[in-house]
C-alpha cells in the first residue's frame, strides 16, 4: 500500500496535474487530469523526472523490476502509434493489491501490482493503459480548470489529499473532504464522468487500432465493478457517485459491438510478467503453494506456473528447486527474454556466472529492445568478480549522452571491483545527479578530483561536469529560498519535494545560476 508520506510528497504535484483511474478496492473517482494548455512540453518533461526520481528513489512500494517496465512499455509504444499521440510515456509498478492505476504530469503511468493480477488477458491490462493515456492526450485537468478558474487548483488538492490518503484511511479522507466545498466537490465529480466516457470511447479506438481485442475493456470495468458495488452503499457521500457505472459498462459493451470483438489469445510474455508480479504481491512462500496446487489446462498456463514458481523458489533462496522447473519450461518451446533472464539468475544463484552472462550477451541480439539483458549480463559478471567484462557491456552505452541510472550503478560497481577509485566515483556522481541529489553527485565529483588519474581531457570533462552540478545545486537552492519567499516561512515538516509555481519574471531566473532554465520556474521544498 502506498505510504501516506508519499502522498504527501505528490500532492504539490497534483496542483499541475495529476489523473488517477481508481479501482477496485479504491473505491473512488477520477477527479482531474494532466494539463497540457498551462505547461509545455519541456516543463512536463522536468515534472515528470521529478515524479519518478520520487517514485525511484524515495516510495518502498516501488518496484524495480526492469522488465516489467519493459513489458508495459511495448504495449504503451503501440497504443500511442495507433492513437498518433505525441509525447513520452513512462511506466512503473507499486506493490499494492488494490485495483489501480494512474497517470502524472508528463505521461507517467503507474500500476498497481493488485491490478495487473486482476487482469485477465493483455487486451484487458491494455484497456486500462488506453484509458489512462487518453485522459493525457485529451488535457482533461487543462479543460476542468480553465472552466473553473484558477483557484480551482487549491480546492483540488484537497481533494485529491482525501481520495488519496482516504485510500488508507476512510476517517482521514472524510476529515479532509469536510474542510472542502461540497458543491465543488459534486462537481469535479460530474466532469470526472464526463471525461471517463471520453476516455473510454478513444481509448476503445486506440486499443483496436493497436490490435487489441476491445472487448477487454467492458470485461475488465464488469469485473471491477462486480467487486466494487456491495461496497458503494458505505462510501462517503461525497464519493458516492462512483464513475464506474452499469451505463458505463454498458456503453463501452455498445462500442465494442460497433468495433467488432477480437478474439486473441494473450502472447507468452503477458502471463510471464504477470506470474512475475503475482509472485512480488504474493510473497514467496505463498506463491510457492499457490503454484504447487495449479491446475494448468494449457501449455501457456504451465509455462507461466513454471515461471511463477521457479521465480518464487529464487525468492525464497532455494535455486536447486528453482532449476527443477527449467526442463519441462523449454520443453514447452516459448521464446521470450523472460526466461532467458530467468534462466540466467538459476545460473546466477547458482555460481555459474559465466554460463549466466553467456545466456543474457546472446539473448541481446534477439531482443535488442531489452535493456533488461544488458543489466542481466553486467550482473553476471560482477557475480564473478569480472569487473572488466562487466565494463565491456556498459560502457559502451554510455559513451554517449545516456540517461540510465542502472547502467551507471553497475559501472560504479565494476571499477570499485577494479580498485579504481576516479572512475567508481564519476559514475557513482552520475547515479546521484540522475535521482536529483546535486550535493551528493558533488561530493563524488571532488573525491574523483582528489583522487586524481586520467589524462587532461578527462580532468577537463569532469572539471566541466562538477561546475554543472554546482549551478545545478544552487538553482534548486535558489527555487526553494523564493518559494519560502512567497509562503512567508519554511515548508511543513514531511514535505520531501513540493513543486510549486514561482513568476517566471522573478529576478532570479533574470540571472544567477537559473537564468538558462528550460522550463517554467518551480520550487523544490526539502532534498
Amino acid at each position: 500500500m502506498i505510504r501516506p508520506s508519499f502522498l504527501r510528497r505528490l500532492l504539490a504535484l497534483i496542483l499541475i496535474g495529476v489523473l488517477t483511474l481508481q479501482g477496485a478496492a479504491a473505491q473512488l473517482p477520477d477527479l482531474g487530469h494532466t494539463a497540457q494548455s498551462s505547461l509545455s512540453p519541456a516543463e512536463e518533461e522536468r515534472i515528470a523526472e521529478e515524479i519518478l526520481r520520487q517514485v525511484r528513489f524515495q516510495e518502498p512500494s516501488y518496484v524495480n523490476d526492469p522488465e516489467a517496465e519493459e513489458y508495459l512499455a511495448d504495449i504503451g509504444q503501440r497504443l500511442a502509434r495507433a492513437g498518433s499521440l505525441d509525447g513520452r510515456f513512462r511506466f512503473f509498478v507499486l506493490r499494492d493489491p488494490t485495483v489501480n492505476a494512474f497517470a502524472m504530469p508528463g505521461g507517467v503511468i503507474g500500476f498497481h501490482t493488485g491490478l495487473i493480477i486482476t487482469s485477465r488477458t493483455e487486451s484487458e491490462l491494455a484497456s486500462v493503459m488506453a484509458h489512462e493515456m487518453t485522459h493525457v492526450s485529451q488535457h482533461h485537468l487543462a479543460r476542468m480548470l480553465s472552466s473553473q478558474g484558477t483557484n480551482t487548483a487549491l480546492a483540488l488538492a484537497s481533494i485529491l489529499a482525501a481520495v488519496l490518503i482516504g485510500r488508507n484511511s476512510a476517517n482521514v479522507g472524510s476529515a479532509v473532504l469536510a474542510g472542502g466545498q461540497a458543491a465543488l466537490i459534486q462537481n469535479q465529480l460530474s466532469y470526472s464522468r464526463d471525461y471517463e466516457r471520453e476516455a473510454d470511447r478513444l481509448g476503445l479506438q486506440m486499443l483496436a487500432g493497436a490490435g487489441f481485442d476491445p472487448q477487454g475493456m467492458p470485461d475488465f470495468f464488469a469485473r471491477m465493478y462486480a467487486q466494487t458495488r456491495s461496497l458503494e452503499n458505505n462510501a462517503s457521500s461525497y464519493l458516492s457517485t462512483h464513475p464506474l457505472t452499469q451505463d458505463r459498462i454498458a456503453d463501452a459493451g455498445e462500442r465494442v459491438r460497433q468495433i467488432g470483438a477480437r478474439p486473441q489469445a494473450s502472447p507468452i510474455d503477458y502471463h510471464l510478467m504477470r506470474a512475475r508480479i503475482e509472485v512480488v504481491q504474493l510473497g514467496a512462500r505463498t506463491a510457492i503453494e499457490r503454484y504447487l496446487a495449479q491446475q494448468d489446462k494449457t501449455p501457456t498456463a504451465r509455462a507461466a506456473t513454471l515461471y511463477g514458481l521457479a521465480r518464487a523458489y529464487l525468492a525464497d533462496h532455494q535455486p536447486d528447486k528453482a532449476a527443477q522447473q527449467l526442463p519441462e519450461l523449454q520443453t514447452l518451446g516459448f521464446g521470450s527474454s523472460f526466461l532467458v533472464t530467468l534462466a540466467a539468475d538459476v545460473a546466477i544463484a547458482q555460481g555459474r556466472y559465466a554460463e549466466a552472462a553467456r545466456l543474457c550477451g546472446e539473448a541481446r541480439a534477439r531482443f535488442p529492445l531489452r535493456p533488461s539483458l544488458q543489466y542481466c549480463e553486467a550482473e553476471a559478471w560482477l557475480a564473478g568478480n569480472d569487473g572488466e567484462a562487466a565494463l565491456r557491456v556498459v560502457d559502451p552505452s554510455l559513451r554517449t549522452l545516456n540517461q540510465d541510472y542502472r547502467l551507471y550503478a553497475l559501472q560504479a560497481r565494476a571499477n570499485t571491483l577494479l580498485g579504481r577509485s576516479t572512475e567508481t566515483h564519476r559514475a557513482q556522481a552520475e547515479v546521484y545527479a540522475l535521482q536529483g541529489d546535486y550535493t551528493g553527485a558533488i561530493d563524488q565529483l571532488e573525491l574523483a578530483q582528489k583522487a586524481g588519474g586520467g589524462d587532461h581531457i578527462a580532468q577537463a570533462a569532469m572539471d566541466a561536469r562538477l561546475r554543472e552540478m554546482r549551478r545545478l545545486n544552487a538553482c534548486k537552492k535558489t527555487r526553494k529560498a523564493i518559494f519560502r519567499e512567497q509562503n512567508s516561512g519554511k515548508p511543513s515538516r514531511g514535505t520531501r519535494c513540493a513543486w510549486l509555481e514561482v513568476p517566471a519574471t522573478h529576478p532570479a531566473y533574470q540571472e544567477g545560476p537559473c537564468q538558462h532554465a528550460e522550463w517554467r520556474p518551480t520550487a523544490c521544498v526539502g532534498r
